[in-house]
């Protein structure tokens, strides 16, 4: 039975100690489904003649569902349960991510070339020719995630101190696939003047850009608004990260099925920040208007003015080929309401519109969640070719390049390559980069070898 996708859940560590038995584990792992658990990874911990230790990780609907779990485990004789624990919040505790000097700084020699009286020499070189802080400053490897916490998630406005666990966990993962110093900024206002101008006043710190988190309809002024504002590539990652995954997700599900893209009728249900940049690069690469419904008005005209059609979701559900969802709204989607041989894209994080394995269930021939088709693949290398090009503005062709990388990545038979890649990553980079130089968009000049393997 699939999971409710409207209840949340909650990911635990169990560690127990097993009498050394064929068939104990499977009574064990018995257990934990028998009342809603389900298991993911199982680690042996220490293993000897007589016993097995194990981590065993479960995902479980309420944290009584886990009690019921734990107390049956303690029942049995073979079992022992010896620890319980939350590796998601352990793994939060001091944060994410750190600074770290690149220099040694153990003698006063050493301290006078990182710091004072040599770095004086630095900031006037600097003052005379400010293109030397291309050479002699970390700005040219370096981007702003900045969120105001208006759109955590699919979670809704939780405010600049609970966006920060997003916003370090991006920092993090543009640090170890790419290798670009990140720093997340979180501001404590919602208005689109006061962001617009703080991150005016930070931009000389930086390479590149990316906003995260902020609410539509905000969003689509206040991305340009900063792009006009500072010299560098500026963009909203929920918008054209998202955008250029799903279409590659889209294509790739297109070639898996034998059928043009342009020949299928495409529904976007959600008309917020991602929605409508879906929509907009699902008709850029189809040259077909996609049907659209959002409950506010306002987010219909906007896809509208854009070449799509308003719509509702009775008719998307009811006619269209690909249905694509990114409205917040855990559950929305019915069983009921999938057809046979429908792409059923549910993309709200962490809780999507429908269970994915409940849509192929229905008759979907193709089903996913946020959780797969998720921006990660794109945001690192996007930020990589931009600072590499010292990009002035990131162009919408920028994030159907970055699309198309991951589509020539992606292993046969599936629809998207592992996130965890780095060549991904760092093609997607290359294409980034590619786009920039073509369109006269790039003030760094690149070595010759830096497309070497496109």
């Amino acid at each position: 039975m699939p999971r409710d996708p409207q209840v949340p859940h909650f990911s635990r560590t169990l560690r127990v100690r097993n009498v050394n038995q064929i068939g104990v584990l499977a009574s064990v792992l018995s257990v934990i489904a028998r009342h809603g658990g389900n298991v993911g990874d199982i680690r042996t911990v220490h293993q000897s003649r007589i016993s097995m230790e194990r981590d065993i990780d479960i995902l479980v609907e309420s944290l009584p569902e886990l009690d019921v779990i734990l107390a049956e485990l303690e029942r049995m004789a073979e079992c022992t349960v010896l620890e319980l624990r939350d590796e998601v919040l352990s793994a939060h505790v001091g944060g994410k991510i750190r600074v770290l000097s690149r220099l040694p700084i153990e003698t006063f020699a050493e301290l006078g070339r990182v710091y004072t009286p040599g770095v004086g020499e630095v900031c006037r070189r600097i003052y005379e020719d400010p293109e030397l802080a291309e050479h002699y400053t970390i700005i040219p490897n370096t981007v702003a995630i900045v969120s105001d916490g208006s759109a955590v998630l699919g979670l809704g406005n939780l405010g600049p101190l609970a966006a920060m666990p997003v916003l370090e966990g991006k920092a993090a993962l543009m640090a170890h696939l790419v290798g670009v110093n990140a720093f997340p900024i979180a501001l404590r206002t919602q208005k689109t003047e006061e962001i617009v101008a703080a991150i005016a006043a930070i931009s000389p710190s930086f390479g590149a850009i990316q906003l995260e988190d902020i609410a539509s309809p905000r969003c689509f002024d206040i991305e340009p608004q900063v792009q006009d504002a500072v010299g560098i590539a500026v963009f909203h990652d929920d918008q054209h990260g998202t955008a250029a995954v799903v279409l590659a997700a889209l294509i790739n599900a297109c070639h898996l099925a034998e059928t043009p893209a342009d020949s299928l009728r495409i529904g976007q249900i959600g008309l917020g920040a991602a929605g409508l940049a879906i929509a907009r690069a699902v008709m850029h690469y189809t040259g077909q208007p996609v049907l659209g419904a959002d409950r506010v008005a306002d987010a219909i005209e906007r896809l509208v003015a854009c070449g799509g059609k308003g719509s509702d979701i009775d008719e998307i559900c009811a006619t269209c080929d690909v249905v694509i969802a990114t409205t917040g709204q855990a559950g929305l989607i019915s069983a009921d309401r999938i057809r046979p041989g429908q792409m059923i894209f549910a993309l709200s994080n962490p809780r999507p519109e429908i269970d994915a394995r409940e849509a192929i269930a229905a008759g979907a021939r193709f089903a996913e969640n946020g959780s797969q088709i998720n921006n990660l693949l794109c945001y690192p290398g996007a930020c990589r070719g931009l600072l590499d090009a010292g990009a002035v503005r990131a162009a919408p062709e920028v994030f159907l390049a970055a699309g198309q990388a991951i589509v020539s990545l992606t292993p046969p038979g599936s629809l998207l390559p592992s996130p965890l890649e780095r060549s991904v990553h760092y093609a997607v980079a290359r294409a980034v980069a590619r786009v920039c130089v073509d369109l006269g968009l790039s003030s760094r000049e690149l070595p010759p070898d830096y497309f070497a393997e496109e």
